[in-house]
């Protein structure tokens, strides 16, 4: 019996047998969330005996409201170890067109863009060759809002470090403006009493070179410069002196 034909026998004997040995289909997430206006991923994956299961159709469903989302046909593999395939083309028919889902025909996923909360339901995935269907949950939810990350201990101790040190430089610095304004203060106040200390000096100074001058100005009324004062006698007498009296001060 030629390749061809065996071929073509275990092609038949797994479409009698409803193809269910032909495809091993895997869902590797059960449930699945989604967050509104983000993309989602309903993975699956399968792998086949042989290349004779092409064409090999796949349907995406929405259970909850029934709705084809889209029906593709997959039309050749190249298959890996193990029936992985790799390299598969296919064409997809949307039910009806929808531009924000993506088809990957290498495993099977089926990818939803822009999620709106209408899109949370039951999804199936059925592989027409095996005639089952296997399904997951798809859940989309709000925007969250992003937690606050909890407090590091360390953190808080850099955090309280960094405040004890600006603290403790304000303090160090009203301490040197206080004491720059306390020593201007005790300077200025010095300065004041010098300055009036030596104003006293120069009054005492000038009171007595005033009483110099007058005494000075007493001793020498009546004096005659290069000659002595001479007594003075009564007039009309013998051996007295006849010139007019004048008292010495």
């Amino acid at each position: 019996m030629s390749s061809g034909r065996r071929s073509w026998s275990l092609c038949s004997l797994l479409t009698l047998l409803g193809g269910s040995l032909g495809v091993h289909v895997t869902v590797h997430q059960k449930l699945v969330n989604g967050t509104v206006g983000h993309s989602v991923l309903l993975p699956v994956s399968y792998t086949l005996v042989d290349a004779c299961c092409f064409p090999l159709a796949i349907a995406w469903t929405l259970s909850t409201p029934l709705d084809t989302l889209i029906s593709c046909t997959v039309t050749s593999c190249t298959l890996a170890a193990g029936g992985v395939p790799s390299n598969c083309s296919s064409r997809c028919f949307p039910m009806p067109p929808r531009r924000d889902i993506q088809f990957f025909p290498n495993n099977g996923s089926l990818l939803l863009r822009n999620l709106q909360l209408r899109d949370s339901g039951v999804y199936n995935v059925t592989f027409r060759s095996s005639s089952q269907t296997w399904n997951l949950t798809l859940a989309v939810h709000e925007n969250p809002l992003s937690p606050e990350p909890p407090a590091d201990p360390r953190q808080q101790g850099h955090v309280y470090y960094y405040t004890a040190g600006v603290c403790s430089s304000l303090a160090l610095v009203l301490v040197l403006l206080l004491s720059c304004c306390l020593w201007h203060r005790g300077a200025a106040r010095q300065q004041k009493w010098r300055n009036k200390e030596r104003q006293q000096q120069q009054e005492a100074h000038m009171e007595s070179i005033e009483a110099m001058d007058i005494v000075t100005i007493y001793s020498t009324i009546g004096s005659h410069p290069g000659t002595a004062p001479r007594p003075r006698t009564a007039p009309g007498r013998p051996g007295q002196d006849t010139e007019p009296y004048s008292l010495l001060i």
